[in-house]
């Protein structure tokens, strides 16, 4: 028997080899045990591996104790503190966007230039309601008296 007769005898009598007639039966039998890995598919192996492993004896309270060790491990301590993630999210974020606003402020002063005072013949043009080149010529402030440039 080869596998392509092996396969056919499955899809014709079903996977259960037990409810095979006997002279096929016979055969599958000796076939499966000379060539057991090529003559299940991957599925077969994987569900083999399974129900070998649901029927394996596991002691219960030993997976728990690992289970436990390992959460414990996942909660390192740092300069006595407890690195939790959870309970550091809502200050970590608070700090972060300080952060950026404080950066952003700065920059745009820095941006700004180092003038950053207007001149008193802008306010008094925005005071009055005219525009700064019309109130230029009628300046009450000059150089000689001690007025800005």
């Amino acid at each position: 028997m080869n596998k392509g007769e092996f396969e056919n005898l499955k899809a014709r009598f079903g996977d259960d080899i037990a409810t095979w007639p006997a002279p096929f039966r016979q055969e599958a039998t000796l076939f499966l045990a000379a060539h057991r890995g090529a003559a299940i598919s991957d599925d077969e192996k994987l569900d083999h591996l399974v129900l070998e492993a649901t029927t394996t004896p596991t002691d219960e309270r030993v997976l728990d104790r690992h289970v436990m060790a390992r959460v414990a491990k996942s909660r390192r301590r740092m300069f006595g503190l407890t690195i939790d993630p959870r309970s550091w999210s809502i200050p970590a974020t608070a700090t972060s966007m300080a952060l950026v606003i404080t950066v952003f402020a700065a920059s745009g002063y820095l941006a700004a230039g180092k003038e950053q005072d207007i001149s008193d013949d802008a306010l008094l043009a925005f005071a009055v309601g005219v525009p700064p080149s019309e109130l230029a010529a009628t300046s009450i402030f000059t150089q000689e008296k001690g007025g800005r440039p």
